[in-house]
């Protein structure tokens, strides 16, 4: 009998836990911006919680966004007031432009019946993809949170954080990654100016992948669990072979004639110094 009564209630559980993700309902609404960009400028962006981030280049001097933004409720009425509480604002000011996810957890002024609809969502979470395009000239600075994040075709000075990211990350200038969590796959071509790299991930992997005729010195070093990976194809020279022989844990090389410096590291996970397949 009390086997039944247990396997009763779990029954119950699940079928109350049905009922409840029954009644989540979800929309899913698409916002849109041109806005004008000169060279040189700087692009932030500060993503959702949850979200991906995708910029590369346009063919225009301007900024374009398209975010697509979904919104969780348990009615149609909150789901209607938790999509004007979300989304997206726009800050300009001399050779910057920011562009700020906003939601009932970062907003900071509310009406009373905003507080009460605010406690109705909680654990309601929201979701926002950008589309980004960017002319090519340009410093472009992404915080991210979950999600994937890209960063394709600009010149200039670049920084992307994340705190459970996958990024993927091809430009000129410098660049500089910092990960809680996740990873980065970097690529690299002779054709594209570089001015260093500086890339860390706290528990996941990094992959660089450089094409034949770069020149840089590299440093790679895993920090604790995890290893360095090189592929012979990459044709990467120890820079002191007698003091710095390279290791599973450190590998101080030179791609080339050496130059501008890549410094890559993990907390736990591993590093994969590859060639990139053209």
């Amino acid at each position: 009998m009390k086997i039944f009564r247990s396997a009763f209630a779990v029954v119950a559980l699940c079928l109350l836990c049905l009922a409840a993700d029954a009644q989540v309902l979800k929309r899913t609404t698409v916002k849109t911006d041109s806005i004008p960009f000169g060279a040189g400028s700087t692009l932030a962006i500060a993503g959702a919680p949850v979200g991906n981030v995708k910029v590369s280049n346009s063919t225009t001097d301007k900024i374009t966004i398209e975010a697509t933004i979904e919104v969780q409720a348990a009615t149609e009425a909150d789901l209607a007031g938790a999509a004007a509480l979300t989304g997206f604002v726009v800050q300009e000011t001399l050779g910057r432009v920011a562009i700020v996810s906003v939601g009932a957890d970062s907003r900071r002024k509310f009406t009373n019946d905003e507080k009460k609809l605010i406690k109705r969502l909680k654990g309601m979470p929201y979701r926002i993809d950008y589309q980004i395009g960017i002319p090519k000239y340009c410093n472009v600075e992404i915080d991210g949170g979950r999600g994937e994040i890209q960063l394709v075709g600009a010149d200039g000075r670049h920084r992307i954080t994340g705190v459970d990211a996958e990024v993927s990350a091809h430009v000129s200038g410098f660049l500089s990654i910092a990960l809680q969590k996740g990873k980065a796959d970097i690529q690299v071509v002779p054709t594209w100016r570089m001015d260093g790299i500086e890339a860390s991930v706290v528990a996941g992997d990094i992959s660089l992948r450089v094409a034949h005729g770069v020149s840089a010195n590299l440093d790679a070093s895993v920090l604790r669990g995890g290893k360095i990976v090189t592929n012979d194809g990459l044709k990467l020279i120890p820079r002191d072979e007698r003091k710095f022989p390279f290791t599973e844990k450190v590998v101080s090389g030179k791609l080339g004639s050496g130059g501008s410096g890549i410094k890559l590291t993990v907390g736990d996970g591993n590093i994969w110094l590859l060639p990139l397949v053209e």
